[in-house]
């Protein structure tokens, strides 16, 4: 089974063994070229790419079917995720649009589908239809959740609609110098074992991975005798599905990493309790280029488990970052002015971070001029 495709190759090609080396090479420059496509584009672009993808009558039928007893595609959540229960909250009209609909058609359409999924209770809509832990038929569905089958497939448009509109719901209230606004994509929450984790505004991330069963996907295909349209659109879209494994799998894979680094500054807010990251030491430990790191982070912001919206590049501070803030806090606290000898050893003591005296100076000298600027 496929977890996340760890290749770079086009997923809309198939290679045989006799295939020239030459055009293997242009194939796998090609499958990076759309991995960083993939990555940069914007969550909620990459959401309507999706939704045009669950909302075809051929997508239905794989997440439906089964061959041999095994199901052709299910929904693998990523550990320590959720969908926010902003979710299911009313919302207010105070919200930003650049969607194409009017506010109050949107807010109107998803206080109508939240009475229905009110009926349906958030365990029952979960399981049916946001994870799609069971591969029931859309008619199952609709009857064991006592809702009509018309019901039961607006709920099923209304998550990958909500995925499209995240910005709309939950705008940024970030003042950006790009020409990109931050997408807010989720709360990070402190777990009752003292770990983190995200709360996810969009339900196409809380989902995780499309996780594809090839040898059951031949065997439906070859049952099924496609016609060619029909077995091109189909390439397509696993194309496509093995693409979002990868956008979605290194993304998780980077924050994960960044929840676990950052734990104490998590649990304390004290900006002195930041650990410095290397982006180049994360890209080694995660196997990624630096490149795929920043565009994985690009743009995105979260909020904090204190309500702050802050850009998820902010929980990879360097380590000259990190010795300013903590020199910064340190004059601030001592009344009396200190040496850049005895800040050094207080540094050393306190924070266990070991600079010189020289390093103290500098630093210092960046924050005086910081401090004139801003006067």
């Amino acid at each position: 089974m496929l977890h996340v495709c760890t290749g770079m190759a086009d997923p809309n090609l198939n290679f045989r063994q006799t295939v020239n080396p030459n055009l293997i090479q242009r194939t796998v420059l090609v499958g990076r070229v759309k991995m960083a496509q993939a990555i940069k584009m914007p969550e909620t672009e990459w959401a309507k790419l999706l939704s045009e993808v669950e909302k075809d009558p051929l997508f239905h039928e794989l997440v439906n079917a089964r061959a041999e007893g095994r199901r052709i595609i299910r929904f693998k959540r990523f550990s320590n995720t959720g969908l926010s229960s902003q979710f299911y909250d009313a919302q207010d009209a105070d919200v930003a649009g650049g969607t194409g609909h009017s506010p109050e058609a949107l807010l109107d359409q998803k206080k109508h589908l939240q009475k229905l999924i009110e009926k349906i209770g958030q365990k029952n809509f979960e399981k049916f239809f946001l994870y799609r832990e069971e591969s029931h038929s859309v008619d199952k569905i609709a009857a064991d959740c006592g809702i009509s089958l018309d019901e039961a497939n607006q709920v099923q448009d209304f998550i990958v609609d909500m995925s499209v509109q995240a910005e709309f719901y939950h705008p940024s209230g970030m003042e950006s110098t790009d020409a990109v606004r931050p997408n807010v994509i989720g709360r990070i929450i402190q777990n009752d074992d003292k770990t983190f984790s995200i709360a996810f505004f969009s339900p196409h991330l809380a989902r995780g991975l499309y996780e594809i069963d090839r040898d059951a996907l031949r065997r439906w295909q070859k049952g099924k005798k496609l016609d060619r349209p029909s077995a091109a659109r189909l390439r397509k879209y696993v194309g496509i599905l093995e693409l979002s494994n990868l956008k979605q799998g290194s993304f998780w894979r980077v924050i994960d990493h960044l929840l676990k680094v950052q734990k104490d500054y998590l649990a304390t807010g004290d900006i002195t309790k930041m650990a410095p990251v290397s982006l180049r030491k994360v890209a080694a430990k995660l196997q990624f280029a630096p490149s795929t790191i920043s565009r994985v982070l690009s743009s995105k912001s979260v909020m904090l488990p204190w309500d702050r919206e802050e850009l998820l590049i902010h929980l990879m501070p360097g380590q000259r970052k990190i010795i300013l803030q903590v020199l910064e806090k340190m004059q601030s606290e001592n009344k009396a002015p200190m040496t850049d000898l005895a800040l050094s050893h207080e540094m050393d003591s306190k924070f266990n971070i070991k600079i010189s005296r020289r390093t103290v100076t500098a630093c210092r000298h960046i924050l005086d001029a910081q401090k004139k600027k801003n006067a």
